[in-house]
Parts: structure tokens; sequence; C-alpha cells
């Protein structure tokens, strides 16, 4: 004896309305509660580091070279002098002189070696993500 459930047509169309309040539902942000501030990087500070000691820095690259403002108060301008080949980086030259080898590394990071005495500055692409303020919320957001 074979076993035949019932027809349900009803049941079909409400399957598929309650699929398609889910997908919606799913797509859709919630929206923003009353008083709630925007994500935002709490400053503008990367974590660059010199000779491997963590200190802030805010950069501007441009065609003709660098220029690095240290959260300390130091600034300096690197002037490119040699530009970069394919299997060549490019060297900086600093306003004191010195000469600096530029190499790009494959997830966007700068890294300075200075050709004279070995310093060596890193650069970060990204903002660092910090925890947030009071009345922030989140992280940061790029």
């Amino acid at each position: 004896m074979r076993w035949r459930r019932k027809q349900r047509p009803w049941l079909h169309a409400l399957a598929l309305a309650w699929t398609t309040l889910q997908g919606i539902a799913a797509a859709e942000p919630a929206p923003p509660t009353r008083g709630q501030a925007p994500q935002i990087a709490r400053d503008q500070w990367k974590d660059c580091e010199f000779n491997l000691q963590v200190i802030g820095c805010i950069d501007k690259h441009g065609p003709d070279g660098l220029h690095l403002i240290w959260k300390d108060g130091l600034r300096m301008d690197y002037q490119t002098t040699q530009q970069e080949q394919e299997g060549v980086d490019a060297i900086l030259k600093d306003r004191l002189g010195g000469f600096w080898r530029r190499e790009v590394m494959i997830q966007g990071n700068v890294t300075l070696t200075n050709l004279g005495n070995g310093n060596r500055i890193m650069i970060p692409l990204r903002l660092t993500c910090r925890p947030p303020l009071k009345g922030y919320v989140g992280y940061c957001s790029y």
C-alpha cells in the first residue's frame, strides 16, 4: 500500500512567503538606534616603525617622493632619485643627504632602509584599528 500525503497548496505559498521575508531581513541592515555614533578610526596616525620601535606617523606618497610626519614632531621629506623598475627598488634621498631603498611589500606596506647606516622604517598600508573611545562604536572602518 502506497502512502500519500495530502496536498496542501496553502502550505507551499506560506513557505515561499517565509523564505522571501527571511531573505529581505538578512539583506537589509537594521535601522540605526537612537544616539549611535558612526564607526570611525580613532585618529589618522598609522603605527609605523623605526628600527622596530612603533611610532605613530602620517605618510603622503607622491610621484616625486614621500613626506613623513612623526607623532613625536619630526618631519622628513624623501625625494626620489632612482625610479622603481622591474627587479630594482626605488632609491630616495632625505633632506639630510641620506639614501634610502624603498621596498613595497606584497600586502602594500612600505619599508625604507638607509643604505649608509641600516636604519629601517616600516609604513603600514592601512590605519590601525583601536578599541573605541567612550561614545564610539566598533573599531574603525575604511
